[in-house]
């Protein structure tokens, strides 16, 4: 028994080990970042470090510090001392922090150059204490902020072993999952995509597929009694012998609101919340355990009717896309089935640049655009998805909407499985948890009076241009204006319809709209083609400029919950004044346009013609909204013009 035990753990390091490996082809930088830097932070608690806390517990079970190394230490801290004074043991008697692994994409064909990194911090509160945990809280938010500053997105959550174990859950996932939409599910999510960066092995890779829960129990205590292991060695986290139905509403809902930020990653997993609600039984499989037969039960494949695969090819996303694409060719779907395709192409080459960046990235693309051809996972059409970075601004939103159609009427046939089977089991999710993962949705698809409407995208960052040229026209005396993709002259822009991504008779909506959805970032390059003189291209720049710099990116699922039970609040204003550079004609005159931001992530735009109306706006933000220049929360732009200082007078008045 114990050589069958050294061998599941050895295929599971070679297995933890590809999938760094692939980490490292993808962005050599990063992944000494997520993989050598990051614990060093953890481990070492020194007062010239990010992330230092004075008093605060760290050091991670089976960390050596000098791990990091001497180059990689002096280049990332170059005026630390640090390295000077390691002494701490590998082995603690009582580690603060047992295992320290990342959820999600990392080290998958899912990764991207825009990939944040989930870490779950493996530790015991009562070990910790209530001091301790939030002092080691702190040093992860810090930790945060550092990265964030060296533009890489990460996010500690410490998890409670024992908790984590019994499926409470209580910590900060709870914000992220929004608290009971995602229980089980989350722990299926982390046991097929988790890759261990340093710390104790999770034990479930050792307990066989197919238990009850008291049968895992009655298997590990067997295991501990007859010391083929050491427990101290490893971290139990549980087990999971299912999924239970009345979860998956909570998860649907959840779902929705990712695909705001993450359409197609969330794609293919409510196409698996599909595949696991047809089940007809109570509790439903789960997909972690055919990665779990994959690298350490290879015995049970057969039996499971999985066929074997070589370590370094198991990749939970493609495996997983693969059983989608098999379970609606299964339900004569072919057009779902096709559909998972495409969105499993675009995710696997989403940030193609970075791909090509990477050493050898290109090659291990190679190879799994290779294995998902044997595996039928490449879409029809598949040139066309190759060119996915340059196609039509047309062409981005129609899949968009293919993709939020696909959602909804998924979304749909679930609940109508729901509605059938209401009544027979109560739903996991609470009612506040509906409400806040409800009123996200909302937010991005409610038609609101004066609101800049969302568009139904494929990818935030599909979205960008690169270039854009707005033109400006007249047609019966009413001036009309223009976004084009790409750069356009004069001559040739109205044989160019193909490009036009919106027309607006109003500049400044136009251009929020633009920025709003991401189209304009600070990355844009903008043109003018005008025959008009009323501003000039410089204007337009320092216009778009001003938006991106005061109004912060929104994104929609990291919207607290707390704030969406409370009533929406106006939070940032932007005072528009005479962008057209209007004759000014007294007070009664003076065009301006408010452009607003709310609590919920809702822009608007207002359209004021006087004096009057734009003060008693303003009035309005100070007394209801304590918006105003001294808060911070309130700004004004006004293009350079003849009459400037008169226009800042009559303000000032």
């Amino acid at each position: 028994m114990a050589d069958i035990l050294k061998e599941r753990i050895d295929r599971f390091q070679y297995y933890n080990q590809s999938r760094m490996r692939k980490a490292y082809a993808f962005d050599l930088n990063k992944a000494n970042l997520f993989f050598k830097v990051i614990p060093f932070l953890l481990h070492i608690n020194y007062p010239d470090l990010p992330g230092y806390i004075e008093k605060c517990p760290c050091d991670i079970y089976g960390y050596d510090p000098k791990a990091i190394g001497r180059d990689l230490f002096w280049r990332t801290f170059p005026n630390s001392s640090a390295f000077n004074h390691l002494n701490q043991s590998p082995f603690p008697l009582q580690p603060s922090i047992h295992s320290l692994k990342t959820i999600g994409s990392i080290g998958t064909i899912a990764q991207t150059e825009k990939s944040d990194c989930d870490y779950w911090v493996s530790v015991r509160f009562q070990e910790l204490g209530p001091d301790g945990i939030r002092l080691l809280e702190q040093k992860c938010r810090n930790i945060e902020e550092w990265t964030l500053k060296k533009g890489v997105e990460t996010h500690f959550f410490l998890m409670d072993i024992d908790q984590t174990r019994d499926n409470s859950f209580e910590s900060q996932a709870e914000k992220e999952s929004a608290g009971s939409a995602l229980k089980l599910l989350l722990k299926d999510e982390l046991f097929r995509t988790h890759l261990l960066v340093v710390g104790k092995i999770p034990l479930w890779w050792l307990i066989p597929p197919g238990f009850s829960e008291q049968q895992y129990q009655e298997y590990v205590r067997r295991m501990v009694s007859q010391k083929e292991i050491d427990p101290e060695g490893f971290i139990d986290l549980g087990y999971l012998s299912g999924i239970p139905r009345s979860e998956i509403f909570g998860a649907c809902l959840w779902q929705m609101n990712k695909a705001l930020d993450s359409p197609f990653k969330s794609v293919l997993k409510f196409a698996y919340l599909e595949l696991l609600l047809n089940n007809t039984s109570k509790i439903l499989p789960v997909f972690s355990d055919t990665v779990k037969c994959l690298v350490t039960f290879p015995d049970l494949l057969a039996k499971h009717g999985h066929e074997p695969l070589e370590l370094a090819d198991v990749d939970p996303y493609l495996l997983l896309a693969r059983n989608l694409v098999s379970f609606y060719l299964r339900k004569s779907s072919s057009g779902n089935a096709n559909f998972i395709r495409e969105c499993l192409f675009l995710k696997t080459i989403e940030g193609i640049e970075s791909h090509k960046k990477g050493h050898g990235a290109g090659s291990n693309l190679a190879k799994v655009i290779k294995l998902m051809g044997n595996w039928d996972l490449l879409p029809t059409d598949l040139e066309h998805f190759r060119n996915f970075q340059s196609w039509k601004y047309r062409e981005l939103t129609e899949f968009g909407v293919k993709v939020h159609a696909y959602l909804g009427n998924t979304y749909q046939r679930l609940a109508g499985m729901f509605n059938d089977w209401a009544g027979k089991e109560a739903l996991t999710i609470s009612e506040r948890d509906i409400t806040v993962l409800g009123r996200k949705l909302f937010t991005f698809y409610e038609k609101k009076p004066k609101k800049i409407e969302y568009i139904k995208s494929p990818s935030p960052e599909a979205m960008s241009q690169k270039e854009i040229t707005i033109l400006i026209t007249k047609i019966e005396g009413k001036f009309f204006f223009y976004a084009f993709q790409d750069q356009h002259d004069r001559k040739e822009i109205r044989e160019k319809l193909g490009y036009l991504i919106k027309r607006e008779d109003d500049l400044t909506t136009l251009l929020v709209w633009a920025i709003a959805n991401g189209i304009i970032t600070a990355e844009t390059i903008l043109y003018l083609v005008s025959e008009y003189s009323l501003l000039d291209l410089v204007d337009i720049q320092q216009f778009t400029t001003s938006i991106l710099q005061f109004f912060p990116r929104l994104s929609f699922s990291k919207i607290e919950g707390e704030i969406l039970l409370q009533p929406e609040v106006i939070t940032r204003a932007m005072i528009v004044v005479n962008l057209m550079k209007e004759p000014v004609r007294g007070s009664k005159t003076l065009h301006s346009s408010m452009i607003s931001t709310n609590s919920y992530g809702e822009y608007f735009i207002e359209h004021m013609t006087s004096l009057v109306q734009l003060k008693n706006i303003s009035r309005m933000l100070l007394t209801r909204y304590f918006i105003s220049r001294w808060n911070n929360n309130l700004e004004f732009f006004i293009p350079t013009q003849l009459e400037s200082r008169h226009i800042q007078s009559m303000l000032e008045g």
